[in-house]
């Protein structure tokens, strides 16, 4: 038993210095709950877990680490605080510097939308926006029954991506996650997102290029991702894109660019890389298995495909007007675009 204890991962974390402080400083920051009862209802962002976590970060790590590092931190000191207070922790500590809120842009979507919503409320979001627009069922009653959302509803169905605008408009934090109310993702795999943003990042995008084939075997879609980022300059984004959730921006961007522009995500894509914006593929969140089959998104040459081809048209019109070139100029080869996909 001694021995597989020796080899046991968890047994080799716990012997990190950093891991055993994290330890200690949860379990001081949540005994006070044994005796006073715990906290009101608050939150998360708000929680006394939350905020005793920033604070200890503060005082005991510097610089920033790295976000790999940062949940380690996390996770110990959530333990330990749930240790302290002897009750379970229902929220996932960030190290963040400034505020943080997502929008969440859903259409029919009660079979998930509550444990969507469910996942955000572990993080510590000042407020979550849904934009629900032809729904048919009973997404606006769930969305009620959350209070951290604000509810923004429309009867009649927006265009793809308009939701995100709105909700973009609507808040003025440091920090914006998007989501989709059609798939339910965990906390855990949202978090990078945030925590990259609020380290400087301004474009966080959803890192997919692993879950993708060989360039033979891609659709047109993908093709016209790949494209883009290279015609922008950016080899290393791949096929990466603002099409995709999740993602976050920052405010800085969302202040600095005119906010209508996000209903054509390639199109602010580009804007943002031009404008010297940083963007970055930080976390992989494979989206392709729990996406929502539907008529439109379904099939070669299917409407959101032809509609999304449409926007990269835009976006590429952006970047050549940008450079004053024709669209004739300074063509890639069909080479030196297979070579790069090959390659991811």
């Amino acid at each position: 038993m001694k021995i597989k204890q020796r080899r046991d991962g968890s047994s080799k974390a716990n012997k990190n210095p950093w891991v055993r402080r994290a330890l200690k400083a949860g379990w001081r920051a949540g005994s006070p709950e044994r005796t006073d009862g715990g906290e009101p209802e608050s939150h998360f962002y708000a929680s006394r877990l939350q905020r005793s976590f920033v604070e200890w970060m503060n005082v005991s790590m510097l610089p920033r680490p790295e976000y790999s590092a940062m949940k380690r931190m996390a996770g110990a000191f959530a333990q330990g605080y749930a240790q302290g207070a002897a009750c379970p922790v229902h929220g996932i500590p960030l190290l963040l510097k400034g505020s943080a809120a997502a929008v969440v842009c859903a259409s029919s979507e009660e079979d998930n939308l509550h444990a969507m919503l469910n996942e955000l409320e572990k993080l510590p979001l000042q407020e979550v926006i849904v934009v629900l627009n032809g729904c048919r069922d009973n997404s606006y009653a769930i969305t009620r029954s959350h209070l951290l959302v604000t509810v923004v509803y429309y009867p009649d169905l927006l265009g793809h991506d308009v939701g995100r605008s709105i909700g973009a408009r609507m808040t003025g934090v440091d920090t914006i996650l998007f989501c989709d109310g059609d798939m339910v993702i965990p906390a855990e795999e949202l978090a990078p997102f945030i925590y990259a943003v609020d380290g400087g990042c301004d474009v966080a995008l959803n890192d997919l290029n692993g879950f993708l084939p060989l360039f033979v075997h891609q659709d047109e879609v993908t093709h016209c991702k790949s494209f883009l980022n290279m015609a922008l300059g950016r080899r290393d984004l791949g096929a990466n894109s603002l099409t995709a959730v999740p993602h976050a921006l920052s405010g800085r961007l969302i202040r600095g660019m005119d906010v209508h522009h996000l209903t054509v995500p390639p199109k602010a894509q580009a804007l943002a890389v031009l404008e010297g914006y940083r963007v970055e593929a930080v976390h992989a969140v494979d989206v392709f298995a729990g996406n929502r089959r539907r008529d439109g998104n379904t099939g070669r040459g299917n409407a959101v495909a032809d509609m999304i081809i449409g926007d990269h048209a835009e976006a590429l019109e952006e970047v050549l007007k940008r450079r004053g070139q024709s669209g004739s100029a300074g063509r890639l080869s069909r080479k030196d675009i297979a070579l790069k996909r090959n390659a991811i």
